[in-house]
């Protein structure tokens, strides 16, 4: 097995479809932004443990709020609590390549899906910055209040989302709605003409496990579909840019959403906030560590067996 990241920087490794090199792309991207995080961080002691800390009078603190600061405040929380999620589970996704080719291609597009939602939940994270704060009676009183490196988020990720924006096409038609008819054909054709696609690239896999089949062409055919959408010829370099437009965003939305928060601690708790441990993690896992593979060893109930033999020969083709 071997990473992305051993690759030298070749964007094109001989044998990788499309789909694969954007994957390594992917890496190349989340683990530059990642090690950016890691050259600020101090040495950490062994062994390590994450202290779990809760605010001291979280229930009374929400009984205080108005009803619309107290579902913007939930709201920002819930957002806040997709993209940690999906973040972490982009760079466990792109922790590691395997050399098995088509193996390659489905974890290629399993790290592809996984962007994609992420995608469409910074999208949704903006249009509650937009309509639940910036237009609304509540802006007026929080926005002036906001710090000033949360100002020039909220500066930046009206800019970001201003007009026609990658973010924007890719949520609309591919992420958190299914393209039209006439989008799809375009891809397809786009797919086909692109000269690059191998047999493989038009696999649909299956396996004797349902949860392990992965209909690889509809995600190849996708990541087309996007690059028609960002305006991209370059499948490649589109899902490049895309991903590295992302980080900022998710920043800025963290930015904003964090000095909202502050706001309305100090409003009804003052300068002060009251923390409790309440769990002690020992040992955390190193992120570096983790890996997402797609094929895994699953339960026997969630088997599907084509055909009458249970053996581990080719399946008859009999659903």
């Amino acid at each position: 097995m071997y990473s992305c990241r051993e690759r030298n920087g070749n964007l094109n490794p001989e044998g990788m479809s499309t789909v694969s090199t954007m994957a390594c792309a992917i890496s190349r991207t989340v683990m530059g932004i990642v090690d950016r995080c890691r050259a600020s961080r101090k040495p950490r002691k062994v062994p390590h443990m994450i202290d779990v800390m809760a605010l001291d009078g979280a229930k009374d603190l929400l009984m205080k709020m108005t009803p619309a600061e107290r579902g913007l405040f939930l709201l920002f929380g819930y957002a806040s609590n997709q993209v940690n999620v999906l973040w972490k589970l982009v760079i466990v996704a792109t922790n590691e390549t395997p050399e098995n080719p088509i193996e390659q291609r489905v974890s290629g597009a399993q790290t592809q899906i996984v962007v994609r939602l992420l995608i469409g939940v910074l999208f949704e994270a903006w249009r509650l910055v937009q309509g639940r704060l910036l237009g609304s009676e509540l802006g007026k009183e929080f926005v002036p209040q906001l710090n000033g490196e949360a100002t020039a988020a909220l500066g930046r990720l009206k800019k970001a989302f201003g007009g026609s924006n990658m973010i924007s096409a890719v949520r609309n038609d591919f992420s958190f709605h299914h393209p039209k008819p006439d989008d799809m054909e375009a891809a397809f054709q786009a797919a086909v003409k692109s000269g690059t696609m191998e047999d493989q690239d038009w696999g649909i896999y299956f396996t004797r496990t349902l949860l392990n089949t992965f209909f690889f062409v509809s995600d190849y055919v996708f990541a087309h579909g996007i690059a028609l959408a960002v305006k991209d010829q370059d499948v490649n370099e589109a899902h490049k840019k895309l991903l590295m437009s992302l980080a900022p965003v998710a920043n800025d939305f963290s930015e904003v959403a964090f000095d909202f928060a502050r706001i309305l601690f100090v409003k009804y708790l003052g300068p002060e906030l009251g923390m409790t441990i309440v769990a002690k993690i020992k040992e955390p896992p190193n992120i570096d560590d983790l890996r997402l593979p797609f094929y895994t060893d699953v339960s026997p109930g969630l088997l599907r067996t084509y055909g009458e033999s249970n053996s581990d020969s080719s399946p008859s083709g009999q659903l």
